[in-house]
């Protein structure tokens, strides 16, 4: 059957799986339509709650057998709406749950959230920036380098991670590219930032920061060096 032009690059999100993107896009805004009037009640905006790490680990650890849910709604809800902290989520996470129940939990929900990202920016801004010369030059540097790119970028834990996202979802890049290099990219930050939660503070943590600042450190000079895609999409 020929692909129509309205169908756009959308249906190749994954492959034969054409209803996948919006479903994944309908769990991720009702998650983040649910905890927004969850935490309404509290009187206190979601830049508070999501910064305070007391107050998530309240809240999670207050839901009883749904603190699981309830913490994979936080971690879709902060990887979907950009400005929202991820780093007091995931130190909550590995105090409520422990390191390797949290380290899992938040390696789930942060990636989910990074897929209905990807989502929502195929889904509506795709086919805006295909149109365009900046767009067709962007693709044709993501089809050399983009897994690499994305993969450097997750080491970097300055870097948003929704922004990468939501770029992602506007280029040409594979869906199961974008799955792989993120997947594989967020492991280091979101094992330090659970285990700075779930071990009392010692040698062993500060090992941790300290290799993931370096790793970060090497990941920035890196692509600064190898890609420098600002200046070849102008």
């Amino acid at each position: 059957m020929r692909r129509t032009a309205r169908e756009g690059p959308l249906e190749e999100l994954v492959p034969g799986r054409r209803l996948l993107p919006r479903v994944l896009v309908g769990v991720g805004i009702l998650c983040a339509v649910l905890l927004v009037l969850w935490l309404t009640g509290w009187g206190a905006s979601l830049w508070e709650v999501f910064s305070d790490r007391e107050r998530v680990q309240r809240a999670i650890a207050g839901a009883g057998v749904w603190a699981p849910l309830v913490y994979l709604a936080f971690l879709v809800a902060q990887a979907v709406v950009a400005p929202l902290p991820a780093p007091a989520v995931a130190i909550a996470g590995g105090y409520t749950f422990g390191v390797v129940e949290g380290f899992l939990l938040t390696w789930v929900g942060v990636l989910i959230g990074g897929v209905i990202s990807f989502g929502i920016s195929r889904l509506f801004g795709r086919d805006f920036v295909a149109g365009s010369a900046r767009g067709a030059r962007l693709d044709r540097y993501v089809e050399e380098h983009g897994l690499a790119l994305i993969f450097v970028l997750r080491l970097i834990p300055l870097v948003s991670f929704d922004a990468i996202s939501y770029a992602a979802g506007l280029s040409s890049i594979r869906f199961w590219s974008f799955f792989g290099a993120t997947a594989l990219g967020m492991l280091p930050g979101t094992f330090a930032f659970v285990y700075l939660g779930g071990s009392p503070a010692g040698f062993g943590t500060w090992a941790i920061l300290a290799g993931l600042a370096a790793l970060a450190i090497a990941a920035y000079i890196y692509q600064r060096r190898a890609f420098g895609l600002r200046r070849r999409v102008r």
